[in-house]
Protein backbone atom coordinates (compact mmCIF):
# COMPACT_ATOMS: atom_id res chain seq x y z
CA UNK A 1 0.00 0.00 0.00
CA UNK A 2 2.78 2.37 0.77
CA UNK A 3 4.16 1.24 -2.73
CA UNK A 4 0.74 2.55 -4.16
CA UNK A 5 0.99 6.03 -2.31
CA UNK A 6 4.22 7.24 -3.53
CA UNK A 7 2.96 6.05 -6.73
CA UNK A 8 -0.11 8.52 -6.82
CA UNK A 9 1.66 11.28 -4.87
CA UNK A 10 4.52 10.72 -7.65
CA UNK A 11 2.04 11.76 -10.51
CA UNK A 12 0.07 13.99 -8.58
CA UNK A 13 3.06 16.33 -7.95
CA UNK A 14 3.83 15.80 -11.79
CA UNK A 15 0.05 16.64 -12.46
CA UNK A 16 0.63 20.23 -10.25
CA UNK A 17 3.64 21.28 -12.21
CA UNK A 18 4.19 24.52 -13.40
CA UNK A 19 2.35 26.05 -16.74
CA UNK A 20 2.79 28.88 -19.27
CA UNK A 21 0.96 32.08 -18.29
CA UNK A 22 -1.68 32.14 -21.05
CA UNK A 23 -0.61 33.98 -23.94
CA UNK A 24 2.81 35.28 -22.25
CA UNK A 25 5.96 35.53 -24.31
CA UNK A 26 7.78 34.10 -21.36
CA UNK A 27 7.30 31.15 -18.91
CA UNK A 28 6.55 31.59 -15.43
CA UNK A 29 6.39 28.78 -13.30
CA UNK A 30 3.85 27.51 -10.47
CA UNK A 31 5.50 26.70 -7.11
CA UNK A 32 6.13 22.46 -6.88
CA UNK A 33 3.43 22.34 -4.60
CA UNK A 34 0.17 20.02 -3.66
CA UNK A 35 -3.09 21.49 -4.08
CA UNK A 36 -4.45 18.37 -1.24
CA UNK A 37 -2.07 15.65 1.01
CA UNK A 38 -3.92 12.30 -0.06
CA UNK A 39 -2.84 11.18 3.43
CA UNK A 40 -4.26 7.63 4.36
CA UNK A 41 -6.49 6.53 2.08
CA UNK A 42 -8.80 3.34 0.95
CA UNK A 43 -6.92 0.62 -1.83
CA UNK A 44 -10.26 1.41 -3.89
CA UNK A 45 -9.75 5.21 -3.57
CA UNK A 46 -6.29 4.76 -4.36
CA UNK A 47 -6.93 2.97 -7.62
CA UNK A 48 -9.51 5.01 -8.93
CA UNK A 49 -7.61 8.24 -8.38
CA UNK A 50 -4.31 6.92 -9.93
CA UNK A 51 -6.65 4.96 -13.05
CA UNK A 52 -7.78 9.44 -13.03
CA UNK A 53 -4.26 10.30 -13.39
CA UNK A 54 -3.64 7.81 -15.95
CA UNK A 55 -6.69 8.10 -18.33
CA UNK A 56 -5.85 12.23 -18.65
CA UNK A 57 -2.58 11.47 -19.05
CA UNK A 58 -3.31 9.93 -22.59
CA UNK A 59 -6.09 12.45 -23.13
CA UNK A 60 -9.35 9.89 -22.04
CA UNK A 61 -10.47 13.06 -20.28
CA UNK A 62 -14.45 11.29 -19.98
CA UNK A 63 -12.81 8.21 -18.26
CA UNK A 64 -10.47 10.71 -16.04
CA UNK A 65 -14.05 12.42 -14.99
CA UNK A 66 -15.25 9.04 -14.18
CA UNK A 67 -12.73 8.03 -11.91
CA UNK A 68 -12.59 10.98 -9.96
CA UNK A 69 -16.30 10.80 -9.62
CA UNK A 70 -15.19 7.40 -8.04
CA UNK A 71 -13.20 9.53 -5.60
CA UNK A 72 -15.32 12.06 -4.60
CA UNK A 73 -18.17 9.94 -3.88
CA UNK A 74 -15.61 8.15 -1.25
CA UNK A 75 -13.53 11.31 -0.08
CA UNK A 76 -16.44 14.53 -0.78
CA UNK A 77 -14.40 16.80 0.92
CA UNK A 78 -10.75 16.60 -0.87
CA UNK A 79 -10.07 19.53 -2.71
CA UNK A 80 -7.83 17.76 -5.06
CA UNK A 81 -10.37 15.98 -6.51
CA UNK A 82 -12.03 18.89 -7.43
CA UNK A 83 -9.08 20.62 -9.51
CA UNK A 84 -8.18 17.32 -11.41
CA UNK A 85 -11.82 17.24 -12.71
CA UNK A 86 -11.65 20.71 -13.46
CA UNK A 87 -8.64 20.22 -15.57
CA UNK A 88 -10.46 17.22 -17.36
CA UNK A 89 -13.58 19.70 -17.96
CA UNK A 90 -11.08 22.27 -19.39
CA UNK A 91 -9.88 19.79 -21.45
CA UNK A 92 -13.28 19.11 -22.66
CA UNK A 93 -13.54 22.44 -23.49
CA UNK A 94 -16.43 22.28 -20.64
CA UNK A 95 -15.86 25.57 -19.42
CA UNK A 96 -18.76 25.69 -17.03
CA UNK A 97 -18.07 22.29 -15.56
CA UNK A 98 -14.86 23.24 -15.15
CA UNK A 99 -15.18 26.80 -12.99
CA UNK A 100 -17.61 25.43 -11.26
CA UNK A 101 -14.87 22.63 -9.88
CA UNK A 102 -12.00 25.44 -8.94
CA UNK A 103 -13.98 27.50 -7.10
CA UNK A 104 -15.28 24.39 -5.34
CA UNK A 105 -11.48 23.33 -4.98
CA UNK A 106 -10.83 26.89 -3.92
CA UNK A 107 -14.07 27.14 -1.35
CA UNK A 108 -11.66 23.51 0.34
CA UNK A 109 -8.26 25.27 0.18
CA UNK A 110 -8.58 28.53 -0.65
CA UNK A 111 -5.62 31.04 -2.05
CA UNK A 112 -3.93 28.37 -4.23
CA UNK A 113 -1.72 29.63 -7.11
CA UNK A 114 -2.22 26.68 -9.52
CA UNK A 115 -5.68 26.99 -9.28
CA UNK A 116 -6.44 30.15 -9.12
CA UNK A 117 -4.58 30.49 -12.51
CA UNK A 118 -6.41 27.30 -13.96
CA UNK A 119 -9.53 29.63 -13.15
CA UNK A 120 -7.99 32.60 -14.52
CA UNK A 121 -7.93 30.81 -17.89
CA UNK A 122 -11.03 29.91 -18.35
CA UNK A 123 -12.18 33.31 -17.42
CA UNK A 124 -9.42 34.89 -20.15
CA UNK A 125 -10.06 32.11 -22.90
CA UNK A 126 -13.27 33.10 -22.59
CA UNK A 127 -13.16 36.79 -22.38
CA UNK A 128 -14.77 37.00 -18.89
CA UNK A 129 -12.95 39.93 -18.33
CA UNK A 130 -14.13 41.19 -15.17
CA UNK A 131 -13.92 37.98 -13.65
CA UNK A 132 -10.55 37.29 -15.22
CA UNK A 133 -9.61 40.35 -14.00
CA UNK A 134 -10.48 40.01 -10.08
CA UNK A 135 -8.40 36.22 -10.25
CA UNK A 136 -5.11 37.86 -11.76
CA UNK A 137 -4.97 40.42 -8.75
CA UNK A 138 -5.08 37.22 -7.04
CA UNK A 139 -2.32 35.37 -8.43
CA UNK A 140 0.31 39.22 -8.80
CA UNK A 141 1.11 38.17 -5.07
CA UNK A 142 2.11 35.43 -5.75
CA UNK A 143 4.52 36.72 -8.66
CA UNK A 144 4.40 40.06 -10.03
CA UNK A 145 5.11 38.83 -13.84
CA UNK A 146 1.10 38.32 -13.47
CA UNK A 147 1.01 42.33 -14.05
CA UNK A 148 1.48 41.00 -17.57
CA UNK A 149 -1.63 39.30 -17.72
CA UNK A 150 -3.74 42.20 -16.00
CA UNK A 151 -2.38 44.68 -18.65
CA UNK A 152 -3.76 42.57 -21.22
CA UNK A 153 -7.22 42.38 -19.63
CA UNK A 154 -6.84 46.20 -19.59
CA UNK A 155 -5.89 46.38 -23.46
CA UNK A 156 -8.91 43.87 -23.91
CA UNK A 157 -11.04 46.43 -21.98
CA UNK A 158 -9.49 49.68 -23.51
CA UNK A 159 -7.95 50.67 -20.89
CA UNK A 160 -4.45 51.70 -22.36
CA UNK A 161 -3.06 54.06 -19.21
CA UNK A 162 -3.89 51.87 -16.98
CA UNK A 163 -2.18 49.06 -19.32
CA UNK A 164 1.04 51.21 -19.80
CA UNK A 165 1.40 52.01 -16.13
CA UNK A 166 1.61 48.05 -15.62
CA UNK A 167 3.83 47.57 -18.49
CA UNK A 168 6.14 50.61 -16.86
CA UNK A 169 6.28 49.07 -13.63
CA UNK A 170 7.33 45.26 -14.65
CA UNK A 171 10.18 46.85 -16.75
CA UNK A 172 11.20 49.01 -13.54
CA UNK A 173 11.26 45.74 -11.28
CA UNK A 174 12.41 43.28 -14.68
CA UNK A 175 13.89 45.45 -17.15
CA UNK A 176 12.60 45.68 -20.39
CA UNK A 177 11.02 42.97 -22.31
CA UNK A 178 10.60 42.16 -26.20
CA UNK A 179 6.99 41.38 -25.70
CA UNK A 180 6.04 44.06 -23.03
CA UNK A 181 7.50 46.46 -26.36
CA UNK A 182 5.08 44.58 -28.64
CA UNK A 183 2.46 44.86 -26.46
CA UNK A 184 3.03 49.18 -26.00
CA UNK A 185 3.58 49.06 -29.49
CA UNK A 186 -0.13 47.53 -30.08
CA UNK A 187 -1.50 49.80 -27.42
CA UNK A 188 -0.65 52.49 -29.09
CA UNK A 189 -1.94 51.90 -32.52
CA UNK A 190 -5.10 50.62 -31.11
CA UNK A 191 -5.31 53.84 -29.08
CA UNK A 192 -3.98 56.18 -31.23
CA UNK A 193 -1.73 57.56 -29.23
CA UNK A 194 1.37 57.27 -31.83
CA UNK A 195 2.55 60.74 -30.13
CA UNK A 196 2.63 59.01 -27.03
CA UNK A 197 4.73 56.16 -27.92
CA UNK A 198 7.41 58.73 -29.15
CA UNK A 199 7.18 60.81 -26.09
CA UNK A 200 7.36 57.79 -23.98
CA UNK A 201 11.08 56.83 -26.05
CA UNK A 202 12.25 60.28 -26.08
CA UNK A 203 11.72 60.26 -22.53
CA UNK A 204 13.61 57.25 -22.47
CA UNK A 205 16.71 58.60 -24.10
CA UNK A 206 16.50 61.22 -22.28
CA UNK A 207 17.13 59.13 -19.21
CA UNK A 208 19.17 56.94 -20.86
CA UNK A 209 21.84 58.90 -23.90
CA UNK A 210 23.32 56.00 -24.79
CA UNK A 211 20.71 53.64 -25.37
CA UNK A 212 20.82 53.01 -29.66
CA UNK A 213 18.13 50.76 -29.69
CA UNK A 214 15.75 53.78 -28.12
CA UNK A 215 16.59 56.04 -31.03
CA UNK A 216 16.53 53.35 -33.54
CA UNK A 217 12.79 52.61 -32.40
CA UNK A 218 12.67 56.81 -32.67
CA UNK A 219 13.77 56.94 -36.05
CA UNK A 220 11.68 54.22 -37.33
CA UNK A 221 8.38 55.94 -35.76
CA UNK A 222 9.14 58.92 -37.16
CA UNK A 223 9.70 57.51 -40.42
CA UNK A 224 6.62 55.90 -40.74
CA UNK A 225 4.89 59.14 -39.36
CA UNK A 226 6.15 61.20 -42.53
CA UNK A 227 8.64 63.16 -39.34
CA UNK A 228 11.46 63.42 -41.82
CA UNK A 229 13.11 66.10 -40.09
CA UNK A 230 13.07 64.20 -36.20
CA UNK A 231 13.96 61.25 -37.53
CA UNK A 232 17.43 62.76 -39.38
CA UNK A 233 18.05 64.73 -36.14
CA UNK A 234 17.96 61.80 -33.63
CA UNK A 235 19.50 60.06 -36.47
CA UNK A 236 22.71 62.93 -35.90
CA UNK A 237 22.17 62.52 -32.85
CA UNK A 238 22.85 58.48 -33.10
CA UNK A 239 25.75 59.04 -34.93
CA UNK A 240 27.47 61.24 -32.03
CA UNK A 241 27.07 57.85 -30.41
CA UNK A 242 28.09 55.69 -32.82
CA UNK A 243 29.68 56.88 -35.72
CA UNK A 244 29.19 53.77 -38.25
CA UNK A 245 25.44 53.18 -37.06
CA UNK A 246 24.00 52.24 -40.21
CA UNK A 247 20.77 52.80 -39.42
CA UNK A 248 21.81 56.71 -39.87
CA UNK A 249 21.08 56.07 -43.69
CA UNK A 250 17.14 55.37 -42.95
CA UNK A 251 16.94 58.74 -42.25
CA UNK A 252 18.83 60.11 -44.71
CA UNK A 253 17.44 58.72 -47.60
CA UNK A 254 14.28 60.20 -47.33
CA UNK A 255 15.42 63.81 -46.37
CA UNK A 256 18.25 63.91 -49.18
CA UNK A 257 14.59 62.51 -51.76
CA UNK A 258 12.42 65.28 -50.24
CA UNK A 259 15.33 67.95 -50.79
CA UNK A 260 16.09 67.04 -53.85
CA UNK A 261 19.60 65.28 -53.26
CA UNK A 262 18.31 61.99 -55.69
CA UNK A 263 21.89 60.64 -55.63
CA UNK A 264 22.50 61.04 -52.25
CA UNK A 265 19.20 59.26 -51.13
CA UNK A 266 19.53 56.45 -53.74
CA UNK A 267 23.12 56.27 -52.03
CA UNK A 268 21.52 56.28 -48.48
CA UNK A 269 18.91 53.74 -49.95
CA UNK A 270 21.67 50.85 -51.19
CA UNK A 271 23.55 51.52 -47.54
CA UNK A 272 19.91 51.09 -46.08
CA UNK A 273 19.28 47.60 -48.21
CA UNK A 274 22.81 46.44 -47.59
CA UNK A 275 22.78 47.21 -43.88
CA UNK A 276 22.28 43.71 -41.56
CA UNK A 277 21.35 45.31 -38.86
CA UNK A 278 18.11 47.37 -40.63
CA UNK A 279 14.26 45.37 -40.36
CA UNK A 280 13.22 43.50 -43.53
CA UNK A 281 9.90 46.05 -43.03
CA UNK A 282 11.94 49.13 -43.17
CA UNK A 283 13.94 47.76 -46.25
CA UNK A 284 10.49 46.71 -47.60
CA UNK A 285 9.39 50.50 -47.02
CA UNK A 286 12.24 51.96 -48.30
CA UNK A 287 12.16 50.07 -51.88
CA UNK A 288 8.44 51.07 -52.26
CA UNK A 289 9.04 54.38 -51.67
CA UNK A 290 11.97 54.54 -54.67
CA UNK A 291 9.35 52.44 -56.28
CA UNK A 292 6.68 54.99 -56.03
CA UNK A 293 9.34 57.77 -57.17
CA UNK A 294 10.59 56.43 -60.32
CA UNK A 295 7.35 56.13 -61.47
CA UNK A 296 7.05 59.81 -61.57
CA UNK A 297 10.69 59.62 -62.57
CA UNK A 298 11.53 57.02 -64.94
CA UNK A 299 15.17 58.27 -65.70
CA UNK A 300 16.15 55.86 -62.59
CA UNK A 301 14.48 52.98 -63.60
CA UNK A 302 18.13 51.71 -63.99
CA UNK A 303 19.01 52.70 -60.53
CA UNK A 304 15.38 51.04 -59.28
CA UNK A 305 16.51 47.67 -60.74
CA UNK A 306 20.15 47.55 -58.66
CA UNK A 307 18.02 48.74 -55.67
CA UNK A 308 15.83 45.77 -56.36
CA UNK A 309 18.60 43.07 -56.95
CA UNK A 310 19.91 44.40 -53.52
CA UNK A 311 16.67 43.66 -52.33
CA UNK A 312 16.09 40.39 -53.99
CA UNK A 313 19.55 39.09 -52.34
CA UNK A 314 18.61 39.82 -48.49
CA UNK A 315 14.59 40.09 -48.10
CA UNK A 316 11.93 37.43 -49.17
CA UNK A 317 9.05 39.35 -49.12
CA UNK A 318 5.98 38.42 -51.65
CA UNK A 319 4.20 41.62 -51.11
CA UNK A 320 7.27 44.19 -52.72
CA UNK A 321 7.49 41.26 -55.71
CA UNK A 322 3.86 41.92 -56.09
CA UNK A 323 4.33 45.51 -56.69
CA UNK A 324 7.23 45.11 -58.67
CA UNK A 325 5.38 43.03 -60.95
CA UNK A 326 2.25 45.98 -60.95
CA UNK A 327 5.05 48.61 -62.11
CA UNK A 328 6.45 46.63 -65.06
CA UNK A 329 2.33 45.61 -65.98
CA UNK A 330 1.69 49.54 -65.82
CA UNK A 331 4.76 50.33 -68.23
CA UNK A 332 3.68 47.66 -70.84
CA UNK A 333 7.29 45.32 -69.58
CA UNK A 334 5.65 42.18 -69.10
CA UNK A 335 8.14 39.54 -69.57
CA UNK A 336 9.48 41.71 -66.66
CA UNK A 337 6.64 41.13 -64.57
CA UNK A 338 6.36 37.34 -64.67
CA UNK A 339 9.47 36.95 -62.74
CA UNK A 340 8.83 38.86 -59.80
CA UNK A 341 5.00 37.45 -59.62
CA UNK A 342 6.54 33.96 -59.86
CA UNK A 343 9.14 35.08 -56.71
CA UNK A 344 5.81 36.26 -54.91
CA UNK A 345 3.89 32.98 -55.93
CA UNK A 346 6.73 30.93 -54.27
CA UNK A 347 6.81 32.99 -51.37
CA UNK A 348 3.18 33.07 -50.97
CA UNK A 349 2.13 29.88 -52.41
CA UNK A 350 -1.24 30.09 -51.33
CA UNK A 351 -2.06 33.75 -51.70
CA UNK A 352 -5.07 33.49 -54.31
CA UNK A 353 -4.52 37.32 -55.48
CA UNK A 354 -0.90 36.38 -56.46
CA UNK A 355 -2.41 32.86 -57.99
CA UNK A 356 -4.60 34.36 -59.87
CA UNK A 357 -2.38 37.55 -61.64
CA UNK A 358 0.08 35.18 -62.30
CA UNK A 359 -1.70 32.71 -64.40
CA UNK A 360 -3.11 35.53 -66.39
CA UNK A 361 0.05 37.46 -66.97
CA UNK A 362 1.52 33.81 -68.09
CA UNK A 363 -0.98 33.44 -70.22
CA UNK A 364 -0.63 36.93 -71.57
CA UNK A 365 2.87 36.27 -72.43
CA UNK A 366 2.32 32.78 -73.78
CA UNK A 367 3.74 30.68 -70.45
CA UNK A 368 1.01 27.78 -71.26
CA UNK A 369 3.18 24.86 -69.42
CA UNK A 370 3.78 26.90 -66.25
CA UNK A 371 0.20 28.14 -66.35
CA UNK A 372 -0.91 24.64 -66.57
CA UNK A 373 0.86 23.84 -63.61
CA UNK A 374 0.00 26.62 -61.54
CA UNK A 375 -3.79 26.37 -62.63
CA UNK A 376 -3.56 22.76 -61.23
CA UNK A 377 -2.20 23.54 -57.65
CA UNK A 378 -4.65 26.29 -57.26
CA UNK A 379 -7.22 24.02 -57.89
CA UNK A 380 -6.26 21.76 -55.03
CA UNK A 381 -6.28 24.38 -52.55
CA UNK A 382 -9.18 26.50 -54.01
CA UNK A 383 -11.20 23.90 -56.13
CA UNK A 384 -14.31 26.37 -56.21
CA UNK A 385 -12.20 29.62 -57.92
CA UNK A 386 -13.82 29.36 -61.77
CA UNK A 387 -11.15 31.63 -62.81
CA UNK A 388 -8.87 29.33 -62.22
CA UNK A 389 -10.40 26.59 -64.18
CA UNK A 390 -10.68 29.04 -67.21
CA UNK A 391 -7.40 29.71 -66.90
CA UNK A 392 -6.69 26.38 -67.00
CA UNK A 393 -8.92 25.14 -69.88
CA UNK A 394 -7.34 28.57 -71.69
CA UNK A 395 -3.54 26.70 -70.87
CA UNK A 396 -4.57 23.27 -72.19
CA UNK A 397 -5.88 24.35 -75.27
CA UNK A 398 -3.13 26.17 -75.93
CA UNK A 399 -1.66 22.93 -76.35
CA UNK A 400 -3.86 21.02 -78.34
CA UNK A 401 -4.82 19.01 -74.81
CA UNK A 402 -8.30 19.38 -75.69
CA UNK A 403 -10.31 16.51 -73.57
CA UNK A 404 -8.38 17.98 -70.63
CA UNK A 405 -9.48 21.39 -71.29
CA UNK A 406 -13.19 20.00 -72.17
CA UNK A 407 -12.90 17.97 -68.39
CA UNK A 408 -11.63 21.75 -66.55
CA UNK A 409 -13.95 23.63 -68.40
CA UNK A 410 -17.01 21.46 -67.86
CA UNK A 411 -16.42 21.15 -63.97
CA UNK A 412 -15.85 25.70 -63.48
CA UNK A 413 -18.85 26.71 -65.20
CA UNK A 414 -21.15 25.21 -62.37
CA UNK A 415 -19.41 27.20 -60.13
CA UNK A 416 -19.72 30.60 -62.25
CA UNK A 417 -22.29 33.06 -60.49
CA UNK A 418 -23.74 36.29 -61.86
CA UNK A 419 -20.59 36.87 -64.37
CA UNK A 420 -22.03 37.29 -67.78
CA UNK A 421 -18.61 38.08 -69.05
CA UNK A 422 -16.54 34.87 -67.74
CA UNK A 423 -19.46 32.54 -68.54
CA UNK A 424 -18.73 33.58 -72.06
CA UNK A 425 -15.43 32.94 -71.88
CA UNK A 426 -16.16 29.20 -70.90
CA UNK A 427 -18.47 28.50 -73.37
CA UNK A 428 -15.49 30.27 -75.84
CA UNK A 429 -13.09 28.16 -74.93
CA UNK A 430 -15.12 24.80 -74.71
CA UNK A 431 -16.17 25.90 -78.74
CA UNK A 432 -12.68 25.81 -79.04
CA UNK A 433 -12.22 22.22 -77.18
CA UNK A 434 -14.86 21.01 -78.89
CA UNK A 435 -13.58 21.84 -82.45
CA UNK A 436 -10.09 21.11 -81.64
CA UNK A 437 -11.51 17.10 -80.78
CA UNK A 438 -13.59 17.04 -84.19
CA UNK A 439 -16.74 18.02 -82.55
CA UNK A 440 -17.09 20.46 -84.74
CA UNK A 441 -21.40 20.73 -84.48
CA UNK A 442 -20.97 20.80 -80.63
CA UNK A 443 -18.16 23.77 -81.19
CA UNK A 444 -20.25 25.73 -82.56
CA UNK A 445 -23.12 25.25 -80.34
CA UNK A 446 -20.81 26.44 -77.98
CA UNK A 447 -19.63 29.25 -79.72
CA UNK A 448 -22.96 30.21 -80.30
CA UNK A 449 -23.71 30.67 -76.82
CA UNK A 450 -20.55 32.71 -76.12
CA UNK A 451 -21.28 35.27 -79.17
CA UNK A 452 -25.09 34.86 -77.25
CA UNK A 453 -24.09 36.85 -73.84
CA UNK A 454 -21.16 38.79 -75.60
CA UNK A 455 -24.71 40.45 -77.29
CA UNK A 456 -26.06 40.37 -74.31
CA UNK A 457 -23.42 42.67 -72.80
CA UNK A 458 -23.33 44.88 -75.53
CA UNK A 459 -26.68 45.86 -75.57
Amino acid sequence: MKRNQYIVLLFLCLSMLSRKHIYAQDPTPFADQNVDDLGDVSDEFQEAFFEALKQKGIENYELAISSLNECIAIEPARAILYFERGKNYEALKKHDLAEDDFLKTLSLKPNQEPVLEALYEVYYKNRDYEKAENIVKQLIPFDIQYKEDLARIYVATKRYDASLQLLDELDTVKGSDIYREQLRDRIYKLSGNEKGRTDAIEKKIASNPTAEADYLKLIYLYSEQGETKKAYETALKLKEINPNAEEVNLALYKLHLEDGKTNDAIEAMKSTLKSKKITPKAKHRVLNDFLLFVNNNPSYETQLEEAISIFDSQVVDAKINQKLAAYYIKKGVKDKALPYLKKALSNDSENIDIIKSTLLLQLDTGAYTEAEEVASSGLELYPSQPLLYLTYGVALNRQSKFKEAIEQLEVGIDYIIDDVKMESDFYQQLGEAYTGTGNATKGQQYINKANALKAQMDK
